[in-house]
C-alpha cells in the first residue's frame, strides 16, 4: 500500500478515524476574540499607567511652580522689550493684541492705579477666575512691573498656560504607548499560531516523505491541535495497517513455503501408490489393501493441510463473503455437538465431566463454521490435554448469552506439540462473526477456553 493510498484509506474512514470526537470547547475564532479582547484590557491598563506616569512628571516639571515662574518672567521679558520696540503707551495698549496672539499659551492683565486698563483677547477668564478685574484678585506670584514709552509704569499679571500643549503631547504618547502594547500582545498570539501552523507543514513534509514514525506535536485545545491530533491518529493508524500488511506478507510467504514442503512428499507418496495400482503391480491382495490403505492416510494428510489453509485465509484475511447464517435450538444444536465430542474424547481414553444447562433460545449460526470451530477446540483437547485429568465441557444461559467452558489439565512440556495457534484463532475469528467472544487462559498447567454466544427468544408456534 502506498502513502498516498493509505492516507485516502485513512481518512475515508477505513483506518478507523473519527475526527470528530477529538473536537475541543474552545475554537480557534474564539481564542481569537478571547486575544483580542485580553490585549484590548491591556492597552487600557497600560495607556491608564502610562497616563500616570505622564501626569506626575508634569507635575513635577511643567506644572511645578519653578517652571511656571521661569516661563513666566521668560515671557515678561519679551513682552518688555515688545513695548519699548514697538513704543506702546498707555494709549495704544490695544497694540498688545498682536504680542498676545503670536505667544501661544499667554494671558495677559494690566493694572494702574488699582483699575484694569487691559487684558488680552484670549479666554483665560475661567482658568483664572478673575471675578471683579482687580489686583487682589490676581496671582502676586505672577505679577510684574511693566514700563511703557511714554513712562508710565503698570501692574502686569502674565500667566503663562504652555503647560496643556505638554498634557495633550502626554495623552497622545501614552495613547500610542498603549497601541503599542496592544499591537504587540495580538501579534504575539497570532505568531505562536503561524508558528505552530509552520511548525505543522514541516511536520507533514516529513510524513509525506515516508516517515511515519515522526509523531507529531499536539499542542493547545483548538481547531489545529484537533487537525494535528487526527494526523498524528491516521499516522498510527497507517503504520498499524503497514505492519498488518507485513505480518500477513510474512506468514503468506511462511504458508507457502511450509505447504509446498509438506504437500509435495504426501502428493510424492500418493501418486506412487496409485502408480502402482493403476500399473497392477502388486504381489497379492494385502499389498494392494496396504496401498490402498496408505492412499488414503496421505489423502486425509492433504486434506488436514486443506483444512489449515482455509483456517489461516478465515483468520489472516478480510476479503471473503461472510456466509448467510440459519436460525436453531440452542439446546438443540448445543446438545447434539458436545456429547457426540463428549463421546470421542472418551474413546481416546479421556474423563469426561459434563455439565448442560437449559438454554432457551435460539441461535443465528452459521452451522459449517459454528463446526469448524467446535472441531478445533475438539482437537486441541486431544492434542494438548493431559489424558489422565478429567476434562470438563459445561454449558449454560448467562445473561442472555450462551457460555460454553472447556477445563482441561495440559501435557507435560517435553511431549507437547509445537502449535502455530491457528486453530484457537480461528475460533477467535468465527465467533466475531457469530456476534460473540472466546478467551482462552493458561494458568499452573491449566487450560481454559470461555465461548459465549448470544442467544435470541425462542420462536412462538403458530
Amino acid at each position: 500500500m502506498t502513502l498516498k493510498t493509505a492516507i485516502r484509506s485513512a481518512l475515508s474512514g477505513e483506518g478507523g478515524i473519527e475526527l470528530s470526537k477529538y473536537q475541543h470547547p474552545r475554537s480557534l475564532s474564539t481564542q481569537l476574540l478571547l486575544g483580542a479582547l485580553l490585549s484590548l484590557l491591556a492597552a487600557v491598563l497600560s495607556f491608564g499607567l502610562f497616563y500616570l506616569i505622564g501626569n506626575t512628571c508634569l507635575d513635577h516639571t511643567v506644572y511645578g511652580n519653578k517652571f511656571s515662574e521661569k516661563m513666566s518672567e521668560r515671557q515678561f521679558r519679551r513682552l518688555q522689550d515688545y513695548v519699548t520696540q514697538e513704543n506702546i503707551a498707555s494709549g495704544n495698549l490695544n497694540r498688545l493684541n498682536a504680542w498676545c496672539g503670536r505667544e501661544k499659551g499667554i494671558y495677559l492683565t494690566l493694572y494702574s492705579d488699582g483699575k484694569l486698563i487691559y487684558k488680552s483677547a484670549a479666554s483665560r477668564e475661567t482658568a483664572i477666575e478673575p471675578e471683579a478685574f482687580n489686583p487682589q484678585s490676581e496671582d502676586a506670584q505672577q505679577e510684574f512691573t511693566l514700563s511703557l514709552s511714554d513712562g508710565i509704569k503698570v501692574k502686569a499679571f502674565l500667566y503663562y498656560f504652555a503647560g496643556d500643549a505638554f498634557y495633550f503631547w502626554m495623552i497622545g504618547v501614552s495613547g500610542l504607548l498603549s497601541f503599542v502594547v496592544f499591537s504587540l500582545c495580538f501579534i504575539t498570539l497570532i505568531h505562536r499560531k503561524l508558528t505552530y501552523i509552520e511548525r505543522l507543514k514541516k511536520e507533514l513534509d516529513i510524513l509525506a516523505g515516508g516517515d511515519l514514525t515522526y509523531a507529531v506535536t499536539v499542542r493547545g485545545q483548538d481547531e489545529l491541535s484537533e487537525l494535528a491530533l487526527g494526523i498524528d491518529e491516521m499516522r498510527r493508524s497507517i503504520l498499524a495497517h503497514q505492519e498488518s500488511e507485513n505480518t500477513i506478507r510474512s506468514a503468506n510467504s511462511q504458508l507457502v513455503t511450509a505447504m509446498s514442503h509438506d504437500l509435495r512428499t504426501p502428493l510424492t507418496s500418493l501418486m506412487a501408490y496409485l502408480e502402482l495400482l493403476d500399473r497392477d503391480k502388486v504381489k497379492d491382495e494385502e499389498q494392494r489393501r496396504h496401498l490402498i490403505r496408505q492412499s488414503l492416510s496421505q489423502t486425509i494428510s492433504i486434506k488436514a493441510m486443506a483444512d489449515k489453509l482455509f483456517e489461516y485465509f478465515l483468520v489472516y484475511t478480510t476479503e471473503w463473503e461472510q456466509p448467510e447464517p440459519e436460525i436453531v435450538s440452542a439446546d438443540e444444536i448445543m446438545g447434539h455437538f458436545w456429547q457426540e465430542y463428549a463421546f470421542s474424547l472418551e474413546n481416546h481414553g479421556f474423563t469426561v465431566k459434563t455439565d448442560f444447562g437449559e438454554l432457551n433460545g435460539t441461535l443465528k449460526i452459521n452451522m459449517e463454521l459454528l463446526r469448524r470451530a467446535f472441531d478445533n477446540l475438539f482437537a486441541n483437547i486431544v492434542k494438548y490435554a493431559e489424558p489422565s485429568e478429567p476434562v470438563l465441557i459445561r454449558y449454560c444461559r448467562e445473561s442472555g448469552q450462551l457460555v460454553l467452558t472447556l477445563k482441561n489439565a495440559v501435557i507435560s512440556g517435553q511431549d507437547r506439540i509445537e502449535s502455530t495457534n491457528i486453530g484457537l484463532n480461528t475460533c477467535r475469528r468465527i465467533l466475531k462473526i457469530h456476534n460473540g467472544s472466546f478467551e482462552t487462559k493458561e494458568l499452573n498447567g491449566s487450560f481454559s477456553a470461555e465461548l459465549r454466544l448470544p442467544l435470541l427468544p425462542k420462536a412462538k408456534n403458530k
